[in-house]
């Protein structure tokens, strides 16, 4: 079926069925038939992430990652921060949480190394997190936020 469908002249198959079950056997069968085809594959949760990493993947995306990272930026907002400032920690958060990943993947069978590493890379992310926000001053930030501007400058007349 795959043949049939183009797979062999295909440059990326994503893979994002809901059972976790037939996602992996989906993209196992791909790899053995399409080595050079790139997989994209979507994990419904950590765990689910951690089978994929098992498995050999390496382009895994978190179902509800993105969506838990823009409802804190959108609090962040709420609670005064900037725009650019709060887009900018979300994007980090990302970017520290996903190279987390296949670190505690590879723990999380020994329980007790799992919980120790994973309060390591917290600590780390934390660490990181606070360090950008010292290291990234909010000089630009104002670009985001024009309803920030418009008290001190006014708006401009139409006519």
């Amino acid at each position: 079926i795959l043949k049939s469908a183009g797979a062999d002249q295909a440059k990326i198959f994503i893979a994002s069925i809901d059972s976790p079950e037939i996602n992996a056997e989906l993209v196992d069968k791909i790899k053995a038939e399409f080595p050079n085809l790139t997989v994209m594959v979507r994990a419904r949760n950590r765990s689910d992430a951690y089978d994929l990493i098992d498995a050999g993947m390496q382009n895994i995306y978190r179902e509800s990652l993105e969506t838990s990272v823009r409802l804190g930026v959108d609090v962040l907002i709420k609670l005064g921060f900037r725009k650019y400032t709060a887009t900018r920690a979300g994007l980090n958060f990302v970017k520290y949480d996903e190279a987390a990943l296949p670190v505690l993947a590879a723990h999380r069978h020994d329980q007790e190394a799992y919980i120790f590493n994973t309060r390591e890379q917290i600590a780390m992310q934390e660490e990181l997190l606070a360090k950008d926000n010292e290291e990234n001053p909010a000089i630009n930030d104002h670009a985001w936020d024009a309803e920030q501007t418009r008290p001190r400058f006014g708006t401009r007349d139409p006519e």
